[in-house]
């Protein structure tokens, strides 16, 4: 029985989601669902196109949508698809670039059947950049309690890196979308606050440090919304009086001094 789906949204970007399908395996079976969010013709993904990029035990499908309507709308979409065929336990997410270690999966799959309190997991993460080097990378906290508090400062379950189960999304729903480019913080925000979460100490993810990516290119959109976020959904504590404060921080600053910043403090 395959346990596991993979929601892998995509735009435009083919050469990136052959590498991150080249680094999804499993020893029993995994599924990935990609739904792509109205590419262009020559951008578009089919199973032609893709089947030499797979794995063994790899399962694909592909959902295409006919217009552009961002990535919250690509998620959700996909979400509701896996709602309706009710076939796995899990949900895994990872992005068009990215890379995971071999055995991330079945990792996660491990730790969740054998930490049943626990409804979504993430993992130590590292940023690499076109040649493989590693520019800074991040080690969230791996307790639920940890995790929360640090919520109201930033997002402390790294979107690509993450595994939930199917009852969460039933429970708490859809991303939302009235928080642009972070829509991923205010998801995961308010199933730390409903559910329990954790990260594994390991770094089963490595994600693609791209300039134009969407934390780079709409930094002050994304800055806004995990404001909003931390207002919406934090409790008044010290994680929230400091957390407001540091956004408003990151706000003032550019992104060449921020990222000066990341690689200083992250560097391993």
């Amino acid at each position: 029985m395959i346990k596991t789906i993979v929601l892998i949204p995509h735009y435009n970007n083919l050469g990136c989601l052959k590498k991150t399908l080249g680094s999804i395996k499993h020893a029993h079976g995994i599924d990935v669902l990609i739904v792509d969010d109205g590419s262009d013709e020559l951008e578009t993904p089919d199973l032609e196109r893709l089947n030499d990029s797979l794995n063994q035990n790899v399962l694909l499908e592909i959902i295409k949508l006919n217009e552009n309507k961002g990535i919250s709308y690509a998620l959700n979409h996909g979400l509701e698809h896996i709602l309706k065929v009710k076939k796995h336990q899990f949900i895994a997410r990872i992005d068009c670039g990215d890379v995971c270690v071999d055995d991330r999966f079945e990792v996660q799959e491990n730790f969740l059947e054998q930490n049943k309190n626990i409804d979504i997991v993430g993992s130590w993460v590292r940023w690499l950049d076109e040649s493989g080097k590693q520019v800074f990378c991040k080690k969230p906290p791996t307790t639920h309690n940890k995790i929360r508090r640090q919520m109201s400062i930033r997002c402390s379950l790294i979107h690509p890196s993450t595994m939930y189960r199917l009852s969460v999304v039933e429970d708490v729903g859809k991303y939302p979308d009235k928080y642009q480019a972070a829509e991923d913080y205010a998801y995961f925000f308010n199933i730390a606050n409903k559910a329990k979460t954790a990260n594994i100490p390991s770094f089963l993810t490595s994600v693609e440090f791209n300039e134009k990516g969407i934390s780079q290119s709409r930094r002050k959109e994304q800055s806004k919304s995990k404001l909003r976020i931390i207002f919406d959904y934090s409790p008044l504590n010290f994680h929230f009086l400091y957390g407001v404060p540091y956004n408003l921080l990151l706000m003032s600053l550019s992104a060449t001094t921020i990222m000066k910043i990341k690689t200083k403090i992250f560097s391993s």
